[in-house]
């Protein structure tokens, strides 16, 4: 019986400094509750007539206590730490490569033979946009990029094709919605146009 009585103080001492080390090393002061105040109070003091079986348990209400305290901080800090995390940039379709690209060049002037943001002409500025965003080389001029293309017609013409205007003298990028974008002449910008106002002969699917 003495030895039975001696585990379990061997137990209870044990426990208490597990439960000690354990705060000093991951909890602040002030989380400390009260049971794990009592127990401190009970070895400190030396208590005597101390019932071992209450003992015994407030040091297991205190381990479960402190393993819940735990899981707390561990979760709080695992949510904390992937609200931290930004969340992954929307991955840009082909087409959508090809208009941004395009539009970033709104207003850049015209210039004859230009093919570089400080000027574009018309095939300059498609092979630049396409070489840009794709990384896709189409041809310098308009006759290399209809010989490069599948020619196809308006009607049929997806975002970020290529439309061919005035028999092979110029063109521009589809934008969707009857509207492209393009170089247009000497003393203009970059802009976007309606096909209303220049009717496209056919389109490139390049």
């Amino acid at each position: 019986m003495l030895k039975k009585r001696n585990n379990k103080i061997k137990f209870i001492v044990a426990t208490f400094i597990l439960i000690s080390t354990g705060f000093s090393v991951s909890t602040k002061a002030e989380e400390i509750t009260k049971p794990h105040l009592k127990i401190q109070d009970e070895v400190i003091n030396h208590r005597t007539g101390l019932n071992l079986d209450y003992f015994t348990g407030l040091v297991h209400d205190t381990v479960k206590s402190v393993k819940q305290e735990q899981a707390t901080v561990q979760k709080q800090v695992h949510e904390t730490e992937k609200a931290a995390v930004p969340p992954s940039p929307p991955v840009k379709t082909r087409e959508g490569k090809l208009i941004e690209t395009a539009n970033r060049y709104q207003g850049v002037p015209y210039v004859y033979g230009g093919t570089t943001p400080d000027g574009f002409d018309c095939s300059g500025f498609t092979s630049y946009v396409y070489r840009e965003a794709l990384g896709q080389e189409i041809g310098r001029t308009t006759w290399a990029q209809m010989s490069a293309g599948q020619q196809v017609s308006v009607e049929e013409a997806k975002v970020g094709d290529v439309l061919v205007f005035f028999g092979g003298n110029h063109v521009g990028i589809y934008l969707g919605n009857g509207q492209f974008i393009h170089a247009p002449q000497p003393g203009d910008v970059v802009s976007v146009s309606p096909l209303s106002t220049m009717p496209a002969d056919f389109a490139l699917h390049l």
